[in-house]
């Protein structure tokens, strides 16, 4: 029996035997049969061609026992043999090299060297030494991922490595999928590192006039010019439309990025399927997250076959099954399989000063506050995501209470991308309405106002997170009352004004930033300006936290530079038992932190708790009685 290479397939020559008899033998059906996908020319079995050198072997050493148990023997031609040995070493070879260069291998220093010289040379502000070994890093292995923490300079590494390609002549332009409040984001830093040495020409899909073509002359502009531009910038959500004519443009001449990629992670995603196409004949490509944080290992799945389309069986051959599926051990494996294909680099690394530790600002609840938990408790027990929300609101507002929740609204709030059903429909009864009337303003807005008051009193410029648009709109009117100017960047507000209002906070001319980690923790950078953050309200989301923190931490903060969090919390009186959610959740948060950060020790991918896990373990105190 011969196996051998055809084209996309491999044949099978049965021979001494033939094709029907073989078919019909009991131990090829039960061992191979289902690699055959049809007939082959002079008598022979076509069968599918192996992802990877590990597969390869599988199918041959079971062709040996068929054939051994037939009495002949099984022949591999050399040609076929060649091409999984040459498949085996280019894996081999990529995951040497990213272990080599990552513990920083002395083979590479005079590379490193030339590296160096040649990126400093074109940059007008230097890269830290570890931002200048990832940048290396990234140019040496091609196809690579940054997995370093949210404030440590991903953007600026990855100009470093660019730079390096484009005096190599091996790039032209940068093209970067990611967030459309990202945007601001990479075209300063291409200024703050390239100056007048290397004028920036950028084009985005958010300019009006391209959102005025039609989908056509969108196509046809994208084909025809868009190449002439050194930075390209696409938002996800319009990538989709393009896709085709994107990965055009990304196959020739181009560093393709991907950044904030953990907003693909779900597999069959319509962004997901969208980022698959844009990369699939790209040459050089890069996915950033700060926060890889898998549920599952799953997740890794999109990351994995972005970077490498046509080799993904060959480096990894995880099928997403048993990465969803992976046990302790087996999570291991993966981990080593995958580590040198990505660098991680913390902060502390990068000698950026330590924050305070934060703050807890608590305040206790009135007796109508307390009966309302009461009344909201035996109400959504069987809906904690929607309990969770209507607890914000009450601490808030207890207005709002009496208002349906949009879904659409918070969903974010889970990184879910498809439209949401209805979690909510208000059902109280007429006393507990004339309840919520009567009860006045929360204690922690009050508290929250004061807070903010004597910040700007002494002359800190603030940002306060939410989560809801109703309560940055309060707050703003809250702060106005109190003579203090307050200014909302939310989902509602249009990219343009967003890059207007932050540009006012820098520039000193209004002292407060209220927002949500929705549409500002991802990119921006106010850590020039501002020092103190206020956590009006959170969720269990440890992606959101981390991105919101590095808005204000991050590097370029001078030595001995103080950064401040305030985390407000309120505490109900439950049947003698205090309880507090906020308490809870900022726990829940601390937990998950220090699980990334034992993972990044120990140079592993961590995986987080599902929200169920969450919300059964925020509201466990509360239920138990």
């Amino acid at each position: 029996m011969l196996l051998s290479l055809d084209a996309d397939r491999m044949l099978l020559d049965p021979f001494p035997l033939d094709a029907d008899a073989l078919r019909r033998n009991a131990k090829f059906k039960v061992r191979c049969r289902r690699y055959v996908t049809g007939e082959g020319p002079r008598g022979t079995l076509a069968l599918k061609m192996p992802g990877n050198f590990e597969n390869f072997q599988r199918v041959v050493g079971r062709l040996s026992d068929v054939a051994e148990a037939l009495g002949c023997s099984l022949e591999v031609s050399e040609e076929l043999d060649a091409h999984f040995n040459a498949i085996h070493e280019l894996a081999e070879e990529h995951y040497r090299a990213g272990n080599e260069i990552k513990r920083g291998d002395p083979k590479y220093d005079d590379r490193l060297a030339a590296f160096s010289e040649t990126v400093n040379r074109m940059m007008v502000r230097p890269l830290k030494d570890r931002q200048m070994r990832d940048a290396f890093f990234l140019a040496t292995m091609a196809r690579a991922g940054n997995f370093s923490v949210p404030g440590s300079g991903k953007t600026a590494t990855v100009l470093g490595a660019f730079a390096f390609l484009a005096s190599q002549g091996k790039v032209r332009r940068l093209m970067v999928v990611c967030p459309k409040n990202a945007f601001d984001s990479w075209r300063t830093e291409w200024q703050l590192c390239f100056g007048d040495t290397w004028p920036l020409a950028c084009v985005s899909t958010q300019d009006e006039t391209y959102k005025r073509l039609g989908r056509k002359d969108r196509q046809r502009f994208i084909r025809a010019q868009i190449g002439t531009y050194n930075l390209i910038l696409v938002n996800y959500e319009a990538a989709s439309s393009v896709a085709d004519e994107l990965a055009h443009v990304a196959a020739h001449d181009t560093m393709l990025v991907f950044d904030e990629v953990h907003r693909v992670k779900r597999v069959g995603g319509k962004q997901a399927a969208a980022a698959l196409t844009i990369a699939q004949d790209a040459a050089y490509t890069l996915a950033l997250t700060g926060t890889p944080l898998p549920n599952t290992y799953e997740d890794l799945y999109n990351f994995l076959h972005i970077l490498y389309p046509h080799e993904y069986d060959t480096f990894f051959g995880f099928s997403r099954a048993e990465l969803k599926g992976a046990d302790d051990e087996e999570q291991i494996a993966i981990n080593q399989r995958i580590q040198p294909f990505f660098c991680r680099t913390t902060k502390r690394d990068l000698g950026v000063p330590p924050a305070s530790p934060d703050k807890i600002l608590e305040v206790e609840a009135d007796a109508r506050v307390n009966r309302l938990v009461h009344v909201l408790k035996n109400h959504y027990r069987k809906n904690k995501l929607t309990l969770m929300l209507r607890m914000l609101q009450l601490e808030n507002d207890p207005e709002d209470l009496l208002g349906e929740l949009d879904p659409n609204d918070f969903r974010w709030v889970l990184e879910v991308d498809e439209e949401t059903g209805n979690v909510d429909v208000v059902d109280y009864s007429q006393d507990i309405i004339d309840l919520i009337h009567a009860t006045g303003l929360s204690a922690k807005r009050l508290r929250c106002v004061r807070l903010v008051k004597d910040l700007v009193r002494d002359g800190h410029p603030v940002i306060v997170w939410c989560i809801f648009i109703n309560s940055m709109e309060t707050l703003r009117r809250d702060f106005a009352r109190e003579g203090i100017e307050a200014h909302v960047v939310s989902g509602d507000v249009v990219l343009d004004d967003r890059t207007r209002v932050l540009d006012d906070f820098r520039a000193g001319r209004f002292p407060v930033l209220i927002t949500n980690p929705h549409t500002l923790a991802e990119s921006v950078s106010l850590h020039s300006v501002c020092h103190d953050a206020v956590y009006y309200e959170y969720s269990f989301n440890l992606v959101h936290l981390l991105q919101s923190k590095d808005r204000i931490h991050r590097l370029g903060l001078p030595a001995g530079q103080d950064t401040r969090y305030y985390f407000l919390s309120e505490t109900y009186d439950q049947g003698g038992k205090p309880y507090s959610m906020d308490r809870e959740i900022y726990e829940r948060l601390q937990m998950k932190e220090q699980t990334m950060l034992r993972a990044i020790d120990a140079e592993l991918i961590e995986t987080q708790p599902t929200t169920d896990e969450d919300l059964d373990a925020i509201f466990a105190g509360l239920f138990d009685d």
